[in-house]
């Protein structure tokens, strides 16, 4: 277990920003990751768990709380095939896009929609996450966590309550592993469609920049990047902080901009969608520390 003091979050964001973190734990085990929650269960301590930091805006002024980081350091994958099926079982800290090409090379299909968003399983099961009408629940056979106390537990699919962006697996538990059900292909078929994904991202998103990926949640009907178009914001910037020109979905980074200047900007289209397009826009991505 590796333990880090006044580490600067932004170092471990995609948005680049973020003050410091007071405490980073860094477990190598399934052990060292139950030891510590039960030691904080013990204290009282609430904490943070920490991935990719893909989906996430983190404070200026860091955080006191402890974070758990969760990424390379807890990360594998392993698979069982069955016929035209198998089972791919990742440890939390898997990327998605690893897993994805792990099912390439085994010539397995279900995951290269997924591929491309920057996160780790854990966090991708957490929120549900999808791309390209895909989601996390249409692969998603079962996950094991840790709760708060340290108790671990199984969740199948019928358990997961699974909806947009959302899944049973509360803020204070934490993501192990999870299990996903994929189907035999064609190798070559399975790596055209990971090429034809990662060649529309590239055209339609602004992976040159810092960013938290899609910023807002998609309203019911509708979608934020047209609301957002609509309202006239466009490459609409604050304080080193704008509306992408590429997608208005994605607030970037100009460059330099912390923390509070993104928030304010978020809160700005936020107000202006409401005011000229009236529907109530919600952020996508995860707010920590005091804004």
């Amino acid at each position: 277990m590796e333990h880090l003091q006044g580490i600067l979050l932004k170092e471990y964001t995609s948005f680049q920003v973020g003050g410091k973190a007071k405490d980073l734990y860094i477990p190598h085990s399934a052990e060292e990751l139950e030891e510590l929650l039960k030691r904080f269960h013990k204290e009282g301590r609430s904490f943070y768990v920490l991935g990719k930091g893909s989906n996430l805006l983190i404070s200026d002024e860091g955080l006191e709380e402890p974070v758990i980081l969760i990424r390379e350091n807890l990360s594998g994958i392993t698979f069982t095939p069955s016929g035209e099926e198998a089972v791919f079982t990742a440890l939390s800290g898997t990327s998605l896009f690893e897993l994805a090409r792990f099912a390439e090379e085994k010539g397995y299909t279900g995951m290269e929609a997924l591929s491309g968003i920057p996160g780790t399983v854990g966090g991708a099961v957490k929120m549900n996450a999808g791309a390209y009408n895909r989601e996390i629940k249409d692969i998603f056979r079962s996950g094991s966590f840790f709760r708060k106390n340290g108790e671990r537990i199984e969740l199948d699919l019928g358990q997961m309550d699974f909806s947009y962006r959302h899944s049973a697996v509360e803020d204070d538990m934490v993501c192990l592993s999870a299990s996903f059900l994929l189907q035999k292909g064609e190798a070559a078929s399975i790596r055209e469609k990971m090429e034809d994904y990662t060649t529309r991202r590239a055209e339609k998103q602004p992976l040159e920049m810092p960013s938290a990926g899609s910023t807002f949640k998609r309203p019911e009907g509708d979608y934020a990047s047209r609301l957002i178009e609509q309202a006239g914001l466009r490459g609409f910037s604050l304080n080193h902080a704008g509306v992408s020109e590429k997608h208005c979905g994605f607030v970037v980074n100009l460059g330099g901009a912390s923390a509070e200047n993104i928030y304010s900007l978020i809160q700005e289209v936020i107000r202006i969608v409401k005011e000229k397009e009236g529907v109530q826009l919600e952020p996508e991505v995860k707010l920590w520390g005091k804004f």
